[in-house]
């Protein structure tokens, strides 16, 4: 069974992006691009027992001409909890949207 993954940006606090890195490698993210943000990526159950956060379906028009629909998952961040271990390391986790293609 493929399991998808889910993408996020974490903005880390001031010089702790490798620390915070290591960390969420350690807790089995996957680490796709450390810069200003860390580009990573999980499975679906990753994310609900590290951050204690939902997820629910959404479907959105990606190429209007041809009308191609995607389905992806959104997360409420508004239930979004750190864990103890990274709260003095990331200020923000920003999930990812599917990309548009305008004509």
């Amino acid at each position: 069974m493929v399991q998808h993954l889910i993408p996020a940006e974490i903005r880390p606090l001031p010089n702790q992006s490798k620390q915070a890195a290591l960390l969420l490698q350690r807790l089995g993210f996957q680490i796709l691009h450390i810069s200003q943000t860390i580009s990573i990526q999980a499975p679906r159950q990753l994310w609900e027992s590290t951050f204690h956060i939902c997820f629910q379906q959404q479907q959105k028009t990606t190429i209007t001409e041809i009308e191609n629909e995607v389905t992806y998952l959104t997360a409420d961040t508004n239930r979004l909890i750190l864990p103890e271990e990274l709260q003095g390391l990331i200020a923000e986790v920003t999930f990812l949207e599917p990309s548009e293609f305008l004509p």
